[in-house]
């Protein structure tokens, strides 16, 4: 019998402890938790509890509001209460820059939002008629009827479509107001304060309106702190970041290498606005301006591009990212060799009950 006791949760959602001398990651704990491993396996120099019984619970501990958690992948953190999720996700942000060697000088915020219905965007395969999500630590599949995270409405279209589709890998979108949706429509209309943008299915949106809005109230912070009179947009997706600045003076230069997000920016920003279609894993000669908004993918950005910023001389770049270990990698790159002072780091809650993490960090050149 093998005993562990959790000391905290790692950027994997997993609990990591040791017994005898061994490193133990333990899915679906709290830290201060004592569970007893029932089955492992070995991964790198470490083994990963694939079976076990929590002997010592916490008393923060709650029922997970889904029958599958602990089988579908998708959730890290749902037998946590919201507020232990919030120190959970900044501890491991904290965590990352620690390995990093980074004594962080400001303390990062954090930006709740609904734990529940709130995405309005999901990627599912179709099983024999049935949706499903990936199986954790696996690639089996695992069918659902509803996703607790997923908003209702889209729920009810995944169930009903996959139905029809009976097979297939399906990205779905869905437009709360409107209640259109893609793919079903090539395009949907989404709703961030008060504005409307235009999304081709195939296009890249944020998970959700409200996150998209969370983050447009961090760039207008910068814009009213910066006063730009230039913006360079990278990874610009349909125009969300261009949009507000543009509303507010600011000159925009788009650039983004997905045709339909091109075709999405022009719609939402109109003819004047300039767009740079361009692949930034390789074209990286970038344009003047006084501010840099990047939303690169998971991948974080390519060396070469975040070189470019660097030598850019833009005074001011407010950096996104949704995965919090290559954003950190950015963070201090651009840091480091650009002579770049971290202004602001803040976690806007867009995956709750989730690993994930959505990062947002303002850096300011020194003088």
């Amino acid at each position: 019998m093998t005993l562990v006791t959790i000391r905290k949760i790692i950027s994997s959602g997993e609990g990591i402890g040791w017994s005898d001398g061994v490193t133990y990651f333990v899915p679906g704990v709290i830290p201060g938790e004592t569970v007893e491993i029932l089955a492992d396996r070995p991964v790198r120099r470490a083994r990963r509890a694939t079976d076990l019984r929590v002997v010592e619970p916490v008393p923060l501990r709650k029922e997970p509001p889904c029958p599958l958690f602990g089988r579908c992948g998708g959730c890290d953190l749902l037998h946590m209460p919201y507020e232990l999720q919030r120190e959970t996700k900044l501890s491991i942000l904290k965590d990352l820059f620690h390995q990093q060697k980074v004594q962080l000088a400001i303390e990062p915020q954090f930006v709740p939002l609904p734990e529940f219905g709130l995405r309005t965007r999901t990627k599912v395969r179709i099983l024999d008629g049935l949706p499903t999500f990936s199986r954790r630590a696996s690639h089996e599949r695992i069918p659902f009827d509803r996703c607790p995270l997923i908003h209702p409405a889209l729920n009810d279209i995944v169930r009903t479509d996959a139905a029809a589709r009976k097979g297939g890998e399906i990205s779905y979108e869905y437009a709360p107001r409107s209640g259109g949706w893609s793919p079903r429509d090539p395009m949907v209309e989404k709703w961030v304060k008060n504005e409307s943008f235009c999304v081709s299915h195939g296009s890249f949106f944020q998970a959700s309106e409200e996150g998209a809005s969370a983050l447009v109230d961090l760039l207008e912070r910068t814009l009213d702190e910066e006063r730009p009179a230039t913006m360079l947009d990278l990874f610009c997706g349909v125009g969300l970041f261009s949009r507000f600045a543009a509303r507010r003076g600011v000159t925009v230069t788009g650039v983004e290498l997905s045709e339909s997000a091109a075709a999405d920016f022009t719609a939402n920003l109109g003819n004047g606005a300039r767009f740079v279609r361009a692949d930034l894993e390789r074209d990286t000669e970038l344009p003047d301006a006084d501010l840099v908004v990047a939303d690169p993918p998971r991948t974080g950005l390519p060396e070469r591009l975040a070189t470019a910023i660097v030598s850019s001389g833009a005074g001011t770049v407010l950096l996104v990212s949704c995965d919090a270990a290559t954003f950190v990698r950015d963070t201090e790159r651009l840091r480091r060799a650009g002579r770049f002072t971290l202004r602001s780091l803040t976690i806007v809650d867009q995956f709750p009950a989730t690993r994930h993490l959505e990062v947002a960090a303002l850096l300011k050149r020194e003088t």
